[in-house]
């Protein structure tokens, strides 16, 4: 592998840099979990909470769910979901240490953890080994073994293993339904070790999604995305997301491509060719690198659409320096 590539994976984004929290990191991953992905997953899981195990507790009874602590006490000053908060690791760092100055500790109260998704997981998990100088990256997709039948999107984790040779992929976060396949993940509160490195066989990447997609558009009839079906343009969207990812800028779920915002079936014939060719760059993108990087530089695939920021935002940058948008 490249060494500027691994060195790139190293450095932190506004997403990923820890600032003033980065000593906490490096204590949390070589004292507290002895360098162990497996203990720090346990750590991750003891300070917050997956929005749907709340949801799900609601409906069924908090009795049902005491593996994750006293959800007696939810009512109506229960965060449903922080996602839109906590858009960077430094805050959630941030908030753990106000909630609790203790930090990082095994029993912490259900009521002090943070209500966060796996996108959320996958950048703390990102910022804490690129805070020890492990070359990190975090992936978009669809999860093969998150629910049976489906794939659902997700968020991931990648890590540089230079004894090795490669990227292993694995999944840091929490079990959020029961019904999930995602089970057999745990026996007995341990946590299995393949799922510390399960590779692309149990997870699609966005790149490969919209190839697939492609390729046979039933295969829409297989994806979910949260508790809905997932439509083309949610394949394009985590595609970019993925590819923002992959640059170290780890948007969220709110974000979209400024260029591609229209529904699939409007797309002409040479801009789903350009989409699938964006695609096959990013099956390779340590291949791709340097194409990658030279396409995210562009306002084409830079400019991006969120709840306060739309295209006429651009439309002076764009005019006065001729951009193609």
């Amino acid at each position: 592998m490249n060494n500027k590539i691994i060195d790139f994976y190293k450095t932190t984004s506004l997403f990923t840099d820890l600032g003033k929290y980065k000593d906490e990191a490096i204590d949390l991953w070589e004292k507290k979990c002895n360098k162990s992905l497996k203990e720090l997953c346990h750590y991750l899981m003891s300070v917050t909470i997956h929005r749907v195990v709340i949801q799900e507790a609601i409906k069924l009874g908090w009795q049902k769910f005491q593996e994750y602590g006293n959800l007696s006490v939810i009512d109506f000053k229960t965060p449903m979901s922080e996602d839109d908060i906590f858009l960077t690791a430094s805050s959630m760092f941030n908030e753990i240490f106000r909630r609790d100055n203790k930090g990082f500790y095994f029993e912490r109260p259900f009521e002090k953890k943070l209500v966060l998704t796996c996108r959320y997981i996958s950048v703390l998990t990102s910022a804490i080994l690129k805070a020890n100088n492990i070359p990190t990256r975090s992936r978009a997709g669809w999860g093969r073994y998150l629910k049976k039948n489906k794939n659902l999107d997700h968020w991931v984790n990648e890590y540089w293993e230079e004894k090795e040779n490669r990227w292993i992929m694995f999944d840091m976060d929490d079990l959020y339904d029961r019904d999930f396949m995602k089970l057999a993940l745990y026996d007995e509160n341990k946590i299995a070790y393949e799922y510390l490195d399960f590779g692309e066989s149990q997870f699609y990447s966005a790149a490969q999604m919209w190839i697939m997609y492609r390729k046979n558009p039933k295969i829409l009839e297989t994806l979910q995305l949260g508790s809905k079906d997932s439509t083309p343009e949610d394949i394009l969207k985590y595609l970019f997301l993925d590819f923002w990812s992959i640059m170290n800028m780890e948007y969220n779920y709110k974000y979209s491509p400024m260029a591609f915002d229209k529904k699939i079936k409007d797309f002409s014939n040479k801009e789903l060719r350009e989409v699938d060719n964006f695609a096959n760059l990013m099956l390779n993108p340590d291949e791709n690198f340097e194409e990658l990087q030279n396409l995210f530089n562009t306002p084409k695939y830079r400019f991006t659409i969120s709840p306060l920021v739309d295209k006429e935002n651009y439309s002076l940058i764009v005019k006065s320096k001729n951009y193609l948008i």
